[in-house]
């Protein structure tokens, strides 16, 4: 004789698939990872070419996750003296250290649509906690690009790269380099067919 299903198998078996956390894929020709700083008092914004790994669905945070690796050498900021300089090993030091890496260890959510992920940045071989707020909005009428839903993403968070090791401690104090570094996102994504 078949014993009766147990309360919790049937709960789990009612529960709606599309709670999981989607898997999206980044649209890079929409999409930046970029920087603001200061350089002898004024302001200049550089990008890093990307790659990334993210779940995400509001209604399933627990699973949701960005795994970012940023190729560092890629760096652009309009002036080409200034990338030779950033690659240098006061800097970036590209000839050890080509990546950096931000990976989630949790994401909650805020007021409306926006949310905060946390976890670790490593540039160089250094490792800190931070925190990155973002809004995050899908768009169902865009479902014809592959079948999938699209959804923008927008935060940005402010660190200071000496935490890092970049840029050495008398840029800073000369007034060279500024002390604080805004880093931002605004991407363009597309959800996988389930």
């Amino acid at each position: 004789m078949r014993s009766a299903p147990s309360i919790a198998a049937v709960i789990v078996a009612l529960l709606p698939l599309a709670a999981a956390a989607h898997e999206w894929q980044v649209i890079h020709d929409e999409s930046v990872l970029g920087f603001t700083t200061t350089q002898q008092g004024r302001p200049f914004d550089g990008s890093f070419d990307f790659e990334a790994e993210m779940r995400f669905n509001a209604d399933d945070l627990d699973n949701a996750a960005f795994d970012v690796t940023i190729d560092v050498t890629s760096v652009e900021t309009g002036v080409r003296d200034r990338d030779r300089a950033l690659a240098e090993p006061e800097f970036f030091h590209f000839d050890e250290f080509p990546r950096a890496y931000f990976r989630t260890t949790s994401i909650e959510a805020g007021d409306s649509d926006t949310y905060k992920a946390h976890g670790e940045l490593t540039i160089r071989d250094i490792t800190h906690e931070v925190t990155l707020p973002f809004t995050w909005e899908e768009d169902g009428n865009t479902a014809q690009v592959n079948g999938a839903v699209t959804a923008v993403m927008e935060g940005g968070l402010t660190m200071e790269p000496l935490d890092w090791d970049v840029g050495e401690e008398e840029w800073v104090k000369d007034g060279d380099i500024g002390r604080e570094t805004e880093v931002y996102v605004d991407l363009l994504l597309e959800r996988d067919e389930d």
